[in-house]
């Protein structure tokens, strides 16, 4: 019996190379799939049972082999990439500016640190989906703030920017904000929460 070594593929991959080791048996012949993860085998499994093959699945450890015998004599001509689920959709990254300078160090340098990282947010791909700002953070955002300009860049390219209120309450420059929305805690964190990845300079 062949054997078809899938593992470390991803849909449609192992998919492809079942559909022709199959097309290259004959009616009642068998052959065997090696796959590592369990989207793959749930599909490749899917594919057989629509299109006339009877499948038999061992797992030994992270690895799936699947023993497929050919029921029909007809070629499968079946779209194998239907039979792929979907990547889920990548959630937007945040910023997270906790600080008006950047790292720890002399304030100067951090502020210099900061403008170069602000200007610099929009040359990357891709971008966040939100910043926000909190503690002396909000600084950056509020009247007097060097990095007005290229943050209203990038809000004008659709990045949501969050100021928090407690936070220019403290600061007394609530009605000093030049840039965002003034957010709470509550929607500061959701949006943390259900970041792909939140980044802080």
């Amino acid at each position: 019996m062949n054997t078809v070594d899938a593992r470390g593929m991803a849909c449609p991959r192992p998919l492809i190379l079942a559909k022709k080791a199959l097309n290259g048996l004959a009616a009642g012949d068998t052959v065997q799939l090696l796959v590592d993860n369990e989207t793959s085998k749930e599909n490749v499994e899917r594919f057989c049972r629509d299109n006339g093959v009877e499948v038999q699945v061992d797992r030994n450890g992270g690895v799936f082999t699947m023993t497929m015998k050919k029921l029909k004599k007809e070629a499968i001509d079946a779209d194998e990439k239907a039979y792929c689920a979907p990547e889920p959709a990548k959630k937007p990254h945040v910023v997270v500016f906790r600080s008006d300078t950047m790292g720890n160090g002399p304030a100067e340098l951090g502020q210099i640190l900061m403008k170069a990282f602000v200007n610099t947010l929009k040359e990357v791909t891709p971008l966040p989906g939100h910043l926000v700002f909190y503690n002396s953070g909000v600084n950056l955002v509020t009247d007097g703030s060097s990095l007005i300009g290229p943050l209203s860049e990038l809000e004008a390219m659709g990045i949501k920017i969050l100021a928090c209120g407690t936070c220019l309450d403290y600061f007394n420059c609530k009605g000093k904000l030049k840039v965002g929305a003034v957010s709470n805690m509550y929607t500061i964190l959701e949006t943390i929460t259900n970041a792909g990845l939140v980044l802080t300079p």
